[in-house]
């Protein structure tokens, strides 16, 4: 045996762990210590290892990988800074409870602020935004300690965990033959049973007792039919966000980002129960700060945030698992039609506000984006939206069709990785259109995203709704009334997106009014090849519609 592979073999048995716990792809980043991990994961034949340049973009496509297969994915680097670019990504994954395993090449630890090239501080790189980590080192204990980090990626909660691994040199195998996975009895933990103590029972009939009002809202979270079917055999009022995916519910309200007004206390539920992560609409979390329901419970694992200052309750189980109790168990409600009744007539009324205030024949991102999501074909595909004006924009249209899945990066709300971790989705599931619809600085900013060691996926198409600058603060009242400084803010500029997708070889269209956007996108979406549309933006006209579409009609109630 060399003395690289003495120096190694703790790495490639960590490979092979990392293969025990359902890892089956691995974002590797070029570098020389990370050099036994590369191999490692490149050599190995259940793991597809994917070869990106930029960290940064590499952690983001990773995150989509993770969050489009729903497995652990590995992500590599060399030491020094490279780690850091990953922290982004990371970021999200934490506030997404998606499993990043996150593996950091390190020079010993002799070395570091000795002024050596590509050494700094590494253990502690992400800060609290893990479940787990490690500084993993050759020895009896290391595997066992390694097994137990890597199974935090996935239990209770999946998020990412991190390995800092020190490697000392030599570290090259004389030849790709030594390199040796062993066998390992190890396997993914096992998701033990959820058990709802009795006392939450007991609390959640005494309330049904009396409660007239009960309506439940969805942050974010993945597509489930279960879920929702569970939620209809209920006959509960459910609402919530387009980042919600409760859109396959016949009945659900998509319109929260301008169904609730903050001075309008009438549709107050006296008991609001919510699942998901964090919500989209301002003026829903507003309106809940100002009329807090009586009873107020969260059903979910891992972390809570509470940011309508009202939380009464954390049930810790998942959602699917209480609502099948719930069934199982009987447990009536009381009369709810004149509520419910109220809920759909608002709805209804929203719904015609809308359609009335999108006709419109100049072009502007809400008309725009409406036009896309009407477009998107009638079979099991994926939607993604970018920060900042996209997300928001498709939040206040709605998606009136139920097969688009969608997924957005609003764990932390960045701008950055958006059309990295489109790409990532897009890599895991081949045979399925992936539309990403951003803006220009989330494109530009992100553009190393479409920088991968190999092809792009064909089945990813990119939407560029390119306003020339940051729209979204001419629609907010602070930076907008700056005057001279606004475009300190706003960051002006006159790039193309053409250029771009030139030097990556994407196809490319344009279109400059909505009847050229309504020709060019069945071409578009069912082009066999990866291709970029970019659609030029007046930001005048966005405020326009902005505007008319946020004199929402006067909630006038009915009662069935």
């Amino acid at each position: 045996m060399s003395d690289a592979i003495k120096n190694t073999r703790h790495i490639y048995d960590l490979v092979e762990l990392c293969a025990c716990k359902g890892v089956r792809h691995a974002v590797l980043c070029p570098g020389s210590r990370c050099a036994p991990l590369l191999i490692g994961f490149g050599k190995h034949a259940q793991i597809k290892s994917l070869s990106v340049t930029d960290e940064r973009s590499a952690g983001f496509i990773g995150l989509g990988l993770a969050q489009q297969t729903n497995a652990p994915v590995v992500l590599v680097c060399t030491s020094g800074t490279a780690g850091q670019n990953f922290a982004p990504a990371v970021t999200e994954a934490f506030y997404q409870n998606t499993a990043l395993i996150v593996l950091t090449a390190d020079r010993p630890a002799e070395w570091i602020d000795q002024w050596d090239g590509q050494t700094i501080h590494q253990q502690t790189l992400y800060g609290d935004h893990l479940r787990a980590r490690l500084d993993f080192q050759a020895g009896m204990d290391a595997m066992r300690q390694a097994e137990t980090v890597l199974d935090r990626a996935i239990l209770p909660v999946a998020g990412p965990v991190h390995l800092n691994i020190p490697i000392h040199k030599p570290f090259y195998p004389q030849g790709l033959d030594e390199v040796r996975f062993p066998a390992l009895d190890a396997a993914p933990p096992s998701r033990p049973a959820e058990e709802i103590p009795e006392s939450d029972w007991a609390a959640l009939e005494a309330i049904l007792q009396t409660a007239e009002r009960v309506l439940i809202v969805a942050g974010q979270q993945q597509p489930d039919e279960k879920l929702l079917s569970l939620i209809a055999r209920l006959d509960l009022p459910l609402l919530g966000d387009v980042t919600s995916n409760i859109h396959p519910h016949a009945e659900a309200i998509q319109s929260a980002a301008l169904f609730f007004d903050s001075n309008d206390g009438s549709l107050q539920p006296d008991f609001l129960i919510t699942i998901g992560r964090s919500v989209i609409s301002e003026d829903l979390k507003q309106h809940f700060r100002r009329h807090k329901p009586m009873h107020h419970w969260h059903i979910g694992k891992g972390m809570v945030g509470n940011p309508f200052q009202s939380l009464s309750q954390i049930v810790p189980a998942g959602p699917c698992g209480f609502f099948q109790a719930w069934l199982e168990r009987g447990l009536k409600l009381r009369e709810q039609r004149a509520w419910q009744g109220q809920l759909k007539q608002r709805d209804r009324q929203l719904r015609t506000h809308l359609s009335n205030a999108l006709q419109c024949d100049s072009l502007n991102q809400f008309v725009a984006i409406k036009m896309i999501l009407d477009a998107l074909p009638a079979c099991k595909n994926a939607l993604h939206l970018g920060n900042s004006m996209p997300v928001r924009v498709a939040n206040m249209v709605g998606l009136d069709r139920p097969e688009p899945e969608v997924w957005s990066n609003r764990g932390t709300c960045g701008i950055e990785g958006a059309l990295s971790t489109a790409v990532g989705h897009a890599l895991a599931q081949p045979g399925q259109l992936h539309t990403l619809i951003i803006g220009d600085l989330a494109f530009f900013y992100d553009r190393n995203g479409l920088w991968l060691n190999q092809a792009l996926p064909a089945n990813l198409k990119i939407i560029v709704m390119n306003n020339r600058g940051g729209g979204i603060f001419r629609l907010l009242p602070g930076p907008s009334d700056q005057s001279e400084l606004f475009d300190l803010f706003a960051t002006p500029h006159q790039r193309s997106v053409e250029l771009a997708a030139s030097e990556f070889s994407l196809n490319y269209f344009r279109a400059d009014s909505l009847p050229e956007l309504k020709n060019i996108l069945p071409s578009f979406l069912a082009l066999p090849k990866s291709a970029v549309l970019e659609i030029p933006i007046c930001t005048n006209e966005d405020e326009r519609m902005f505007y008319r579409i946020k004199q929402r009609p006067k909630n006038e109630l009915e009662t069935d």
